[in-house]
């Protein structure tokens, strides 16, 4: 991809042709990144990308693995996924428990617990179906960091916070993604929300990987798509984090194996997986 920026030094612009020629600007760039040291001025439409976080397997002690998953939805397409969403709603809760329904969740949908309960299987499992499906039609695209919380414990980093290392790979692979897209674009980072202290820990984490910007150059390894802050959201009032649950939730389900139903749903959307990235790495 092309760098479609704007070379300035001092308060001179050097936009000419002859300039960019002169400074290398213009050229093609890996992932569509400028070179260090380039101001990046948008040239044409800022396509917004809305990336929704949710971890599975945080309270799961029986599944090794801890996941974050990311659902990355350009911003034009969000009203697809929360028209379809809120229809489905309607149509498996009985109207008696409407008042009671506040969320998809995941492991409460699939089974059978909560507000679910009492609704067959096939019902829930055909919403679950229908949701999933609206990640591919609505033309997003899923990313997930994962640890093996048993090998975790036993290595050199067993006191590492794996939600943490989680997150960070997750947001990594979200920036290598949206910047094989175009320059121009922009990431809003919406995690669910949560208590006060993972909220610090999430904040630390995402501060390391998008600094703030105190002039319009862009040093190497930094998650320069990232709006300047990460927002926390009530799953309750957000389709895209409860989606981003239901998709974090299978592939935890996947990981960990011996769920013939979970893989089946995980196969509808394993292929908007754009990213993962598993730690510790195996051997």
């Amino acid at each position: 991809m092309t760098c479609n920026c704007i070379l300035r030094k001092g308060n001179k612009s050097l936009d000419s042709p002859k300039a960019k020629e002169q400074d290398g600007c213009g050229e093609d760039r890996p992932y569509g990144r400028p070179r260090w040291g380039c101001a990046l001025i948008p040239v044409g439409r800022q396509f917004v990308h809305l990336a929704y976080m949710d971890d599975s397997g945080t309270r799961d002690k029986k599944n090794p693995y801890q996941v974050m998953g990311a659902l990355v939805v350009e911003d034009k397409q969000f009203l697809y996924l929360e028209v379809r969403s809120n229809l489905i709603a309607e149509s498996i809760i009985p109207e008696s428990r409407r008042e009671e329904f506040e969320e998809f969740h995941a492991h409460e949908l699939y089974g059978g617990r909560g507000v679910f309960e009492g609704i067959s299987q096939e019902e829930r499992f055909g919403a679950i179906k229908v949701l999933l499906e609206g990640v591919q039609r609505s033309n997003a695209v899923l990313m997930y960091g994962a640890v093996d919380k048993f090998k975790l414990e036993k290595g050199i980093y067993a006191t590492a916070d794996p939600v943490q290392i989680c997150f960070r790979r997750c947001m990594e692979g979200v920036e290598e993604w949206v910047a094989k897209q175009e320059n121009q674009n922009l990431v809003l980072l919406i995690v669910d929300d949560c208590d006060k202290s993972a909220k610090k820990s999430f904040r630390e984490s995402f501060r390391r990987l998008r600094k703030p910007l105190k002039q319009v150059i862009f040093p190497p390894g930094q998650a320069w798509h990232f709006h300047d802050d990460m927002y926390f959201g009530d799953s309750r009032e957000s389709i895209g984090i409860q989606t981003a649950d239901l998709c974090a939730f299978f592939i935890a389900k996947h990981l960990k194996g011996g769920d013939p139903a979970a893989e089946g749903f995980y196969a509808i959307i394993k292929d908007r997986i754009v990213h993962s990235k598993l730690e510790p790495e195996h051997e």
